[in-house]
């Protein structure tokens, strides 16, 4: 993880194996929901880095995915 400070403001930034801990998913899985639109990165270089804000709105968006897919058994 590289910690900055951009205008005054502290900024982590995730590479892709510090995105894949933090989310808990595979490297595919990171690239997958990037090129689906669910997670945005910074492009550096040819890879991608990502801020903690960015993944938290992807696991947001997913976990909501996935309590609106459930299924209630009653």
């Amino acid at each position: 993880m590289i910690k900055m400070t951009i205008n005054g403001e502290k900024v982590q930034l995730f590479q892709p194996l510090d995105a894949m801990e933090y989310c808990q998913v595979s490297d595919a899985t990171i690239s997958r929901w990037r090129r689906e639109g669910f997670l945005e990165g910074i492009p550096v270089g040819r890879g991608f880095v990502y801020t903690k804000q960015q993944l938290d709105e992807c696991l947001s968006i997913r976990n909501k995915d996935r309590e609106d897919m459930e299924v209630t058994h009653g």
